[in-house]
């Protein structure tokens, strides 16, 4: 039986397309409800929940797609699902550390509760300043200050009374004076003696006084003493008094909190030590205002040290939190300690903490870009470091670096508990994976989104529904059945397969937005299926410039590409060329010499440092398709050059293999090689034809070229018989087909390319071995003998010359 190929393509073979009449509605208008998921990715959703049940805080998450494939809008719509089910976490506080003031202390409490205590903290502040002076300034606490007063004055007259009573035992007298109590003796009217007196008497005289003086020094020394503790006792008994009325004036304040917060014990050690504080230093909640500088700053209305910083307030949050933070730099992330000037100088407390991403999804969930986050190596290090620990630590960015610029706080870690879910390429799990040991640890669900869906029923149901709401989402005008249908075949365009479906839905949805606006530039209600095809020619007119240059240079003769005739040894190649938004084929002259020689294939682009490895390969892959057919008994005794014709960059991939070979045994065979066709494909060492990239933009490249030149009827493109699923070529191409006025062929062996191209049976081999009389295989091989008849010949007459030497 014959093969099916060569095979010519019937024009419903270039292209799938989609009744418009198939779609669910005349408008999308009249669409039911669109769906809100993220349309396919059914393997990345089951990891993705997977990794967000898992509890485990070693179980976080990589997202990992190609870029524009959804991957945060999945994990944002998904989680934020997942999340809305969960508990909602604490609230955490910062407060005074009465121990260590440059450590404060964080508390926490049920949702909303941080609120609620810092203004049960305010409130009792504003009842202290109330109160306190109120009480102060009342006659019962001056009659009780006034009796202590009274009391200490009784007890130090009685000392003095006593101590003056033994002085004039003693004939002296006492005076006192502000510098101390002075001692003197005295005559009998009780008044000091005179100098003069004293240094008449006589040794014996002078030395009682000073035995009495002594004496008398003594007794005042005590009786200091026991003033002195008349003093201390009054002092404790003023401080004893204080603290009772503040006690008395507040205490219930204190005692309501403490009933309130029984079953918190952090937060009832720090209730205690705010009271001992308020009664320790009851002044300041009696200060008179006094007068401020202008320079100065405004006095506070409450003491600093009772003020609490709500740092994570959950009192309005709906489940679990759900935070996206696409610029996680170190402050961002980890919170940071805020500044202000102060006479010249930056000064800072524990009211001036911010939170982070880290600390506002504790008890949630953290969804960061990984791009973004590896940009700088301190947050990255710093999130390991905190999911290695368990806490998330608030450190200045400059002590990270190891810098000391000023003294800071060092506040108490947040106890952590979330999940992390990280978005990026592949590419980039791949590279964390193998060269962070760390990487591994923490990040051990791999949620991989996939580029592309089947198209089929159930498929196409979901893309309608999902294009809908992208217009809706837009507000843009309901879309026409015939918008949906151009859609859902720009998406099987876009995967580069009549198969499949784009999962890129960002690049449909861009076209969608540039149709609406076509729609409503032009006055229709609705969006129409002209609109979308009008957006996709703009985007590519918009993008296509290096595409026409390239077009025009060929219809001008710069660049040398046939489009008609035959040639010996010369054969249209095709390549894909990408501008980054736009990827276009172009026609390559792909021309063999041989010779003789020993060096086998040679490509010229690969010994010119202009080939890459794949293309090196494809070579390589040639020549042992060349033996295996032709030398598996007998030496190759050639030179054979291949190269792309006025290419002057890096040429790469094995998809002009098929091309490079038809051109290598179009020369040995001498056979001429079709100049209206272009091939693409790669090869196998057992001439098999195997599937290659960008199959579509390469047929629309020489389609192109052949258009500008005029088509003749006969032109078109080889292409390899596997990459039929993946045609979904331009309407243009499919209807010149549809016309007569180009084709396109699918082999699956290079015999079948041969004959195509020549015209003449390729010829298979006998139950000898040998190619029949006339086969293009036949030709290669007897040419082949020919140039190894030629070298064993040239090589008996070198031997010959030597020996007659």
């Amino acid at each position: 039986m014959k093969d099916a190929f060569p095979l010519k393509l019937r024009p419903e073979q270039l292209r799938r397309t989609f009744d418009p009449a198939r779609a669910p509605f005349e408008t999308s208008h009249d669409a039911r409800e669109c769906v809100s998921d993220v349309l396919g990715q059914r393997r990345a959703k089951e990891a993705l929940e997977l990794g967000l049940a898992i509890r485990d805080m070693d179980f976080h998450v990589y997202v990992a797609g190609p870029q524009r494939t959804g991957k945060t809008y999945l994990v944002r719509s998904f989680v934020e699902k997942y999340a809305a089910e969960k508990p909602v976490p604490a609230d955490w506080v910062y407060v005074h550390n009465f121990r260590q003031p440059e450590k404060p202390s964080c508390l926490s409490f049920p949702p909303g509760g941080g609120r609620v205590f810092a203004k049960e903290m305010e409130a009792l502040v504003q009842n202290a300043q109330t109160k306190l002076p109120a009480i102060f300034e009342g006659e019962e606490y001056n009659r009780q200050r006034e009796e202590i007063v009274a009391q200490f004055k009784r007890l130090r007259a009685e000392a003095f009374q006593d101590l003056d009573k033994i002085a004039r035992e003693q004939g002296y007298v006492l005076r006192f004076e502000p510098s101390g109590i002075m001692v003197a003796p005295a005559d009998d009217d009780g008044e000091p003696l005179p100098e003069q007196t004293i240094r008449e008497m006589s040794d014996e005289q002078r030395e009682e006084l000073r035995r009495k003086s002594d004496y008398i020094q003594q007794r005042v020394a005590e009786a200091l003493r026991v003033v002195a503790a008349h003093e201390k006792t009054v002092g404790e008994a003023m401080a004893n008094l204080d603290r009772e009325l503040v006690l008395h004036a507040v205490g219930h304040l204190f005692e309501e909190l403490f009933d309130k917060y029984a079953e918190q014990r952090a937060v009832l050690v720090y209730l205690e030590r705010v009271r001992e504080d308020v009664v320790d230093n009851y002044k300041r909640f009696i200060k008179k205002d006094e007068p401020q500088l202008p320079f100065m700053a405004a006095a506070p209305s409450e003491p600093m040290e009772y003020r609490v910083n709500v740092f994570v307030d959950n009192s309005e949050t709906q489940g679990a939190p759900v935070i996206l933070e696409t610029n996680p730099t170190y402050p961002n992330l980890f919170g940071r300690i805020e500044r202000q000037a102060q006479f010249g100088a930056l000064v800072t407390d524990y009211t001036m903490l911010t939170p982070g991403a880290l600390h506002k999804a504790n008890g949630g969930y953290l969804v960061l870009p990984i791009r973004e986050l590896l940009a700088y190596w301190l947050p990255w290090d710093g999130l390991k470091r905190a999911l290695r620990e368990r806490k998330a630590l608030i450190e200045d960015v400059m002590d990270q670096l190891g810098y000391m610029v000023t003294r800071s706080l060092q506040p108490e870690a947040i106890p952590l508990d979330l999940k992390v879910v990280l978005v990026g390429e592949a590419e980039i799990f791949q590279m964390l994976h193998v060269h962070d040991n760390q990487f591994a640890k923490f990040f051990k669900i791999k949620a991989e989104m996939a580029e592309h869906m089947d198209w089929a029923d159930e498929e196409e149901a979901q893309f309608i529904s999902q294009v809908c709401r992208l217009a809706r989402q837009r507000n843009l005008p309901p879309l026409h059945r015939t918008a949906v249908a151009r859609l859902i075949e720009l998406a099987s365009e876009l995967a580069g397969d009549r198969e499949r479906l784009t999962l890129r839905l960002a690049e449909v949805d861009d076209v969608l937005v540039e149709a609406g606006h076509l729609a409503r530039a032009a006055g229709r209600i609705d969006v129409m299926g002209d609109d979308v095809t009008a957006a996709v020619s703009a985007r590519r007119r918009r993008s296509s410039m290096i595409d026409e240059r390239l077009q025009e240079a060929i219809t001008r003769g710069f660049i040398n590409v046939e489009t008609g005739g035959a040639a010996v040894g010369q054969i249209n190649g095709l390549a894909v060329y990408s501008t980054g938004d736009y990827a276009f084929g172009k026609p390559s002259r792909i021309t063999a010499t041989v010779g003789l020689g020993r060096e086998g294939v040679v490509a010229l682009d690969r010994e010119s440092k202009l080939s890459g490895p794949f293309h090196t390969k494809g070579v390589l892959i040639l020549e042992g398709l060349l033996r295996s057919r032709f030398a598996a008994d007998m030496p190759l005794s050639l030179r054979a050059s291949l190269v792309f014709e006025q290419s002057y960059s890096m040429i790469d991939g094995d998809s002009a293999s098929l091309a490079e070979t038809l051109a290598l045994l179009s020369r040995l065979a001498g056979l001429p090689l079709r100049q209206d066709l272009a091939v693409t494909g790669s090869v196998s060492q057992l001439g098999q034809v195997q599937a290659i990239g960008g199959v579509n933009q390469k047929i629309e490249g020489f389609f192109r070229v052949c258009q500008a030149q005029g088509l003749s009827g006969s032109q078109g493109v080889v292409i390899p018989a596997a990459n039929l699923k993946n045609l979904m070529l331009h309407p243009d191409v499919v209807a010149a087909a549809d016309e007569g006025r180009f084709h396109v062929f699918a082999v699956e062996t290079v015999d079948q390319a041969l004959e195509l191209f020549t015209g003449k049976p390729a010829g298979s081999p006998g139950k000898t071995g040998k190619y029949p009389r006339g086969s293009v295989n036949y030709l290669v091989r007897k040419e082949l003998e020919r140039l190894l008849a030629l070298a064993r010949l040239l090589g008996k007459d070198d031997d010959a010359g030597k020996k007659a030497e």
